[in-house]
């Protein structure tokens, strides 16, 4: 059984969430799973905004795949 929190931090691309989360790891000591490092790793890519410049994220595959990495 899990001890530990799922802190997901979402928001609009380069507002500064990885720094915060990086700290917020150090801080507490819990484990920084970058979604953006699984999701290009992984191609969990549902396409590209051409607005946003960004890639699209496939969730479902996302939160499978962490579901098995902090397990």
């Amino acid at each position: 059984m899990r001890t530990s929190p799922n802190i997901i931090i979402t928001g609009t691309p380069g507002v500064g969430k990885t720094v915060h989360c990086e700290q917020l790891a150090q801080e507490t000591e819990l484990k920084h799973l970058s979604i953006n490092q699984v999701a290009k790793e992984r191609g969990c890519y549902d396409g590209f905004d051409e607005k946003l410049k960004s890639h699209i994220v496939d969730e479902d595959k996302v939160f499978n795949i962490c579901v098995l990495i902090c397990n």
